[in-house]
């Protein structure tokens, strides 16, 4: 998510002029253009989003901001340790108003994640924010920050019961807090019968597709805990008024 007084000064300010450790985000951009051909992320459009809101970036571009701070700053910490690296490139984020809210860990677990996304949008659509006139979203999607807390919702709600199935045989505590928004949460949806039916179902399938160990049907089982710790930690950190869309990027 953003902060948008932040993006549209710092972020703004330093996409136009600052030379970074190798090269300015121009000079990557065209560099970018060389190396895929069709590539339809321009300097000056990526610039007047970030300036007048950066909620209206589209996930493609935001990727492309992400990678060029990701690319000067390992590039910069090379020979420096990760967790130098990682550091460094958090207080950058946070310098410019891009507030990571959730880093998937590996490209499997991101599957197992989506893949709840579109369960869920499958019975629920969701209005994205297309990425290019072409409507492809493969790079990510742009989102409403209230249709993502319903479907943060039901991500909490089906991982505590693959939790309490004991699905992957432990048993968990969970704090009085996290009972409390779970309650909240059923009460909040208590007459969308649909949502309560389709997360039993996801989670007798889930069970049923875990053979494969590695596949990301196990994965859902295996991060459940993660994935309800984390989803708990977003709903408590996302605020609607401030924060109106929520972006959902692919990985790199």
């Amino acid at each position: 998510m953003f902060d948008k007084e932040k993006a549209s000064v710092r972020l703004y300010e330093d996409l136009q002029h600052k030379k970074f450790h190798t090269r300015t985000f121009k000079t990557f951009l065209e560099d970018r253009k060389k190396e895929i051909g069709n590539y339809d992320i321009t300097f000056e459009k990526v610039l007047e989003k970030v300036k007048c809101d950066i909620n209206t970036i589209t996930a493609d571009e935001l990727f492309e901001i992400n990678l060029f701070l990701s690319e000067e700053v390992y590039s910069e910490y090379t020979g420096s340790n990760y967790a130098t690296s990682e550091k460094h490139l958090g207080d950058l984020y946070d310098h410019y108003g891009l507030i990571l809210l959730y880093e998937l860990p590996t490209s499997t677990v991101c599957t197992s994640y989506m893949f709840q996304y579109g369960n869920y949008t499958h019975y629920f659509p969701i209005y994205e924010l297309e990425n290019y006139e072409s409507g492809n979203n493969d790079g990510g999607v742009n989102m409403d920050s209230t249709d993502f807390l319903k479907f943060n919702d039901y991500m909490i709600l089906l991982m505590k019961m693959i939790l309490d199935k004991k699905l992957d045989g432990y048993e968990y505590d969970f704090t009085k807090s996290e009972e409390d928004i779970i309650r909240r949460i059923t009460t909040d949806h208590q007459n969308n019968l649909i949502l309560f039916k389709e997360i039993e179902r996801e989670c007798d399938f889930i069970k049923e597709s875990s053979a494969d160990e590695k596949g990301p049907y196990a994965q859902a089982i295996y991060y459940a805990y993660a994935f309800f710790k984390q989803s708990i930690e977003m709903k408590l950190r996302i605020d609607v008024e401030k924060n109106p869309r929520i972006v959902i990027l692919d990985s790199y």
